[in-house]
């Protein structure tokens, strides 16, 4: 059996993103359901979000894409001598609206310019 969804459908969850994620944060620890607060509280870089800052693109009938401009910020924080690196997405209020790993695990170091990368994050047709 076929199976479809509207680009509506699929563009509404990345519009919860790209119209309520207002800041993106470079995180030193993350732990799967951690809350805003201990998010905020890991936070060692912000920066601001404004809507040119991301894109959705992708046919009715294919999946859909929301494409997060590159950024860059000043380290606030130190992130620690084994930091596990994450970038969330808040609505800088109460939401974490989307988290993803940051590989390089590198340390930083307060004062250090932290540089975002362009990121994508893809919502399917059902399988």
């Amino acid at each position: 059996m076929s199976k479809y969804v509207h680009s509506t459908v699929l563009d509404d969850g990345l519009n919860a993103i790209r119209s309520g994620a207002i800041r993106m944060l470079l995180l030193k620890a993350y732990t799967l359901g951690d809350s805003y607060a201990t998010v905020t509280g890991n936070s060692i870089c912000e920066v601001t979000m404004a809507s040119g800052d991301y894109a959705l693109t992708g046919a009715d009938g294919a999946a859909r894409v929301l494409s997060v401009s590159a950024k860059s910020g000043a380290a606030f924080a130190n992130s620690g001598a084994t930091p596990d690196l994450h970038i969330a997405f808040t609505d800088s209020v109460s939401k974490v609206l989307l988290v993803t790993d940051e590989t390089s695990d590198q340390v930083i170091t307060l004062g250090n310019t932290v540089n975002f990368p362009s990121l994508t994050y893809t919502s399917g047709q059902p399988a």
